[in-house]
């Protein structure tokens, strides 16, 4: 299934209370779907930049061409892994992954009703 579809079935979803969606994946330039008890949550930013955050501030993304943290500016590549002096972790990786990721964590939050 293409990711496209994917992430449209995943947000159309009926979620339980502490799930929130916020943004339309097909309308909206940003969307995002959060879980409010923990603060997991799935980014997609122009269907290009897309970003999952565990619940320990562990954050997966796919790649970017540079960005800046601790004072000096860094051109991640897949694989790469850096941790910020606050103690964030920034993992980068495939678009894939990390949709498989969302899905696997929110599909635990499905509203059985």
């Amino acid at each position: 299934m293409p990711n496209t579809q994917k992430i449209t079935e995943l947000l159309s979803q009926k979620f339980n209370s502490n799930i929130s969606i916020h943004g339309s994946f097909l309308k909206s330039k940003f969307t995002s779907i959060l879980d409010v008890n923990n603060g997991t949550n799935f980014i997609t930013s122009e269907n290009h930049i897309y970003s999952f955050k565990d619940h320990e501030r562990n954050r997966w993304l796919t790649v970017v061409n540079s960005f800046h943290a601790n004072g000096k500016e860094y051109f991640p590549n897949i694989g790469d892994h850096y941790t910020l002096e606050s103690g964030a972790k920034y993992s980068f990786t495939t678009k894939d992954e990390i949709i498989e990721m969302a899905i696997a964590y929110f599909s635990k939050h499905m509203s059985i009703s």
